[in-house]
């Protein structure tokens, strides 16, 4: 009789001796790490509550494996068990936290109107005219100039080019000369009524950048024409 109890409670042993603590301190490792893991991605703000059970849990652990020594460890396991699933709400929580990044769309780059001489910017001067193969501003381009010296005055961090153009009537050597000397009516006129020297530059393309059809009369009057590029 003494001899089968024996046997019996060795067979016990035995079966209990197949858990160790050093197995269960390594799944309570394990534990440790995924909480530490959410932890260091935020966990303690998307999802607090979650991650207390999860420490929670572990500590209960730790204390079941001290206190019992790797025998009859089932509550231990439990609660490592509990915990990691405590672990995997917290990172859940957190997913569906975490705001979907929004994909702007590029910008569509603006079209620059062009003059067939340059693709900046440019502020039509309409209403500025001249006398007949001369220079001389007549008293109705005032308006439009002084319109011109308000937007630069508007406009204090631009620079512009006053280019000045004409049809192509009479020789293209005299036009381009002739275009010269407007540009720089304009731009002493500018400077005149309060804008910077240094802001204003002038250049004459005579005949050379037409925008309408010199064959008619209307087209050469658009092509006698002032602009302004901003630089």
């Amino acid at each position: 009789m003494k001899k089968l109890i024996l046997l019996t409670v060795c067979t016990s042993l035995a079966s209990c001796a197949g858990h160790l603590p050093s197995t269960q301190k390594s799944e309570l490792s394990g534990l440790h790490s995924a909480i530490q893991k959410i932890k260091g991605s935020g966990g303690e703000q998307c999802a607090p509550s979650e991650l207390a059970k999860a420490e929670a849990k572990e500590l209960h652990a730790a204390h079941e494996i001290d206190e019992h020594g790797g025998y009859n460890m089932s509550e231990a396991d439990e609660l490592i068990a509990s915990g990691m699933k405590a672990v995997k709400a917290a990172e859940a929580k957190c997913a569906k936290s975490k705001p979907v990044p929004v994909v702007k769309p590029k910008p569509v780059p603006v079209a620059k109107p062009k003059r067939g001489y340059t693709d900046a910017e440019v502020i039509d001067l309409k209403g500025i005219n001249f006398d007949s193969n001369k220079a001389t501003l007549t008293a109705s381009s005032k308006d439009t100039l002084n319109s011109a010296v308000k937007i630069l005055k508007a406009r204090p961090s631009i620079k512009v080019e006053v280019a000045a153009h004409t049809d192509s009537g009479g020789k293209a050597s005299y036009n381009e000369y002739l275009s010269g000397l407007r540009a720089n009516t304009v731009k002493d006129y500018l400077i005149s009524h309060g804008i910077d020297a240094s802001r204003v530059s002038a250049k004459g393309y005579g005949e050379a950048y037409p925008i309408a059809d010199n064959k008619t009369r209307a087209g050469k009057a658009k092509n006698r024409r002032v602009e302004l590029i901003v630089k």
